[in-house]
């Protein structure tokens, strides 16, 4: 695979890729280059047709702490119009980077533990699945410096969790543990430790990428853009994808021998 960074990992192993944040000494903050870290790592992904999964975690003590701010530099001069363009330029590049783990074609899994703040909880929003450690602290903190969030939580944190728990989040910029976070969605499960959640992590790619690939691409993919229709224009995307992908694909062909054989499926994403 064709990426290298000195700020995330990629492994990959049975068809499941884990990128680490890789940031130990920093308690994985993002740095401005990470942003694009992203996007390079997302797109090495997307063109590996051997990866059905991916599991996105932390290395050290922390799964993030939110941006690295001695990494920003010094500020444009805002009272100039070049100044504002590049300030928007730069806010763009960092949502880029978490809208490209959001637009993943196979099924993200966050795998968080101790401090999961500001960017981590933009970053943990752009996956499909959160599971978290008892340890686990999560906050949108924004608020509390002065600024509003803007690389992608206010977007995607109402499609996780209710409004009045977004609304108590965003405005008050309050920390909760791991136990609320279950309570109110915004995690599946709740594990006892780093190791213990990372593990989970993995098992639960092992079971996505056990299925027929282009079924889980394609499931991902009428899901994310199921949001922005109605129903009907949902059920006919649904439609479409089925006449022309699933129906043609191999890996149907092999489910069917495979319960005819009474034997697990043996699924080449074809």
């Amino acid at each position: 695979m064709d990426f290298s960074s000195s700020n995330l990992a990629l492994e990959v192993n049975n068809h499941v890729a884990t990128l680490w944040l890789d940031r130990p000494d920093k308690l994985n903050a993002i740095s401005f280059e990470m942003w694009g870290d992203f996007i390079r790592a997302m797109e090495a992904v997307s063109a590996d047709d051997d990866i059905r999964a991916v599991v996105i975690a932390g290395r050290g003590k922390s799964f993030c702490v939110g941006i690295d701010l001695a990494s920003l530099g010094s500020a444009p001069d805002l009272s100039t119009a070049s100044g504002c363009l590049q300030q928007l330029s730069h806010t763009q590049r960092c949502q880029e980077g978490i809208s490209a783990i959001a637009n993943c074609p196979v099924p993200v899994i966050a795998a968080i533990h101790s401090h999961c703040l500001g960017a981590g909880v933009d970053l943990a929003t752009a996956c499909d699945i959160r599971l978290a450690s008892e340890d686990a602290l999560f906050g949108v903190r924004e608020t509390k410096i002065g600024i509003v969030a803007d690389v992608g939580t206010l977007q995607r944190l109402p499609g996780v969790v209710s409004a009045g728990q977004v609304a108590e989040l965003a405005y008050t910029g309050k920390d909760i543990s791991a136990a609320r976070a279950e309570k109110i969605g915004l995690v599946n499960d709740v594990y006892a430790d780093a190791d213990a959640v990372y593990a989970a992590a993995l098992e639960m790619a092992g079971e996505i990428a056990a299925n027929a690939p282009l079924a889980v691409r394609g499931t991902k993919f009428v899901l994310q853009q199921g949001e922005n229709m109605t129903t009907e224009q949902s059920l006919l995307l649904n439609g479409l994808w089925t006449m022309m992908t699933s129906l043609n694909s191999n890996d149907l062909k092999e489910a069917m021998q495979a319960f005819m054989e009474k034997r697990p499926a043996s699924f080449t994403g074809t």
